[in-house]
């Protein structure tokens, strides 16, 4: 689910307010925008850790730590984060940074960083310029829109769609494609005492999720915390996002993938089990059917 403008949380001002004292404290929400001949510099993960780790040493100087517990998300080509500047007491011999310091300070040793990894291989140049020239901010009034606007921030990263090539796409969290997987596949009808508690895995769960069964295997693992990789009988467009999964996807233990047929048809199901079975290093499979569908897959 692309992310969409929202009038409550995207209204902010590009324009610093002129009355406003932006080194007297206060909470702020800032969004910095690549350049946008730069493209979606921001996307590869290593990058985006990059773009963090400077956040924090950047506006640490000016905040002298206070903003940790504050969320930020670096994104494929703009910024988010909650900064929150202390208000100063007493007198002081060094002036307190404003909060375009903190951000001068930030855009520059992300540019300086970001050139070292490409003369060093990593990254691929890029034309021009890195930043756009402004950023924009929205002064936080009140405990409701920071807790609004902190929940915006955190649910941002999931909701950017990924493509991985054949027609597949996905939101969450693409890393936990290229770890360790165990394939979960069980038939509609299982037998009284059949034991579907999953096994002790520290890769990913992959699975589509769909019969019984497999939903009561997914809620367990959604309850103990564990990776999981879902394909569910739905595609992205429209999608309604269960909301036990928020806090999975949130903590980025989670990906939902579409398949190329998102349907809830037999045929979408086999397509499915088909790619768990390719798709993972090992398997759980507490029951399969005789005959079933699932007992032919495996069989073949």
């Amino acid at each position: 689910m692309p992310n969409e403008y929202n009038p409550e949380i995207h209204h902010r001002r590009s324009i610093r307010l002129k009355s406003h004292d932006y080194a007297g404290g206060g909470l702020y929400f800032v969004t910095i925008c690549a350049h946008r001949d730069a493209g979606n510099i921001f996307a590869p993960p290593d990058v985006r850790e990059m773009v963090g780790r400077i956040w924090v040493g950047a506006s640490l100087v000016g905040v002298q730590g206070r903003h940790e517990a504050c969320p930020y998300v670096a994104m494929p080509d703009h910024f988010h984060a909650l900064i929150r500047i202390p208000r100063p007491v007493g007198a002081g011999l060094v002036p307190a940074q404003s909060l375009g310091d903190i951000v001068g300070a930030f855009k520059s040793l992300v540019v300086h960083e970001y050139i070292k990894g490409v003369k060093a291989g990593k990254w691929p140049r890029f034309p021009g310029k890195v930043w756009h020239r402004n950023y924009y901010e929205c002064i936080v009034r009140n405990p409701e829109a920071e807790k609004k606007i902190g929940g915006y921030i955190r649910m941002n990263p999931w909701k950017c769609i990924s493509h991985f090539g054949n027609g597949m796409r996905g939101i969450g969290n693409p890393a936990l494609l290229n770890g360790s997987k165990i394939g979960v596949l069980c038939s509609r009808k299982v037998p009284p005492g059949c034991n579907l508690e999953p096994p002790p895995f520290d890769g990913a769960f992959l699975g589509g999720f769909h019969s019984p069964p497999e939903k009561q295997i997914l809620d367990r693992l959604l309850e103990r915390g564990d990776r999981i990789i879902c394909c569910p009988a739905w595609g992205l467009k429209g999608m309604h996002i269960p909301e036990a999964w928020l806090p999975s996807l949130e903590a980025n233990r989670m990906l939902v993938l579409e398949m190329k047929n998102p349907e809830g048809d037999l045929a979408a199901a086999e397509q499915r089990n088909r790619f768990v079975l390719k798709n993972a290093e090992r398997r759980w499979i507490p029951h399969a059917t005789p005959g079933g569908m699932l007992a032919r897959l495996l069989a073949g």
